[in-house]
């Protein structure tokens, strides 16, 4: 058997007895780019892979508003 990675409608098979970290730079996953989980548990990078082991892959977004600026957004009013 073999260990399966699932990152969205792909699949990828690894060879058991690999850490996570290495079996997602062996299917060219960016391990900073997915969260990993096993039978509904997070599992970390030098997490140690089991024959028959599904891995879920949940892509992670990151970003958002750029709030650099966001402390002049808003007028505080000074006394009078």
């Amino acid at each position: 058997m073999a260990v399966k990675l699932i990152l969205r409608d792909k699949e990828y098979e690894v060879k058991p007895g690999m850490t996570l970290l290495d079996s997602l730079k062996k299917a060219g996953v960016v391990p900073e780019s997915v969260i990993a989980t096993r039978n509904g548990e997070m599992i970390v990078e030098d997490e140690i892979l089991k024959d028959g082991d599904v891995v879920k892959l949940v892509a992670v977004i990151s970003g958002g508003a750029d709030n650099r600026n966001s402390i002049f957004a808003t007028r505080i009013p000074t006394p009078e």
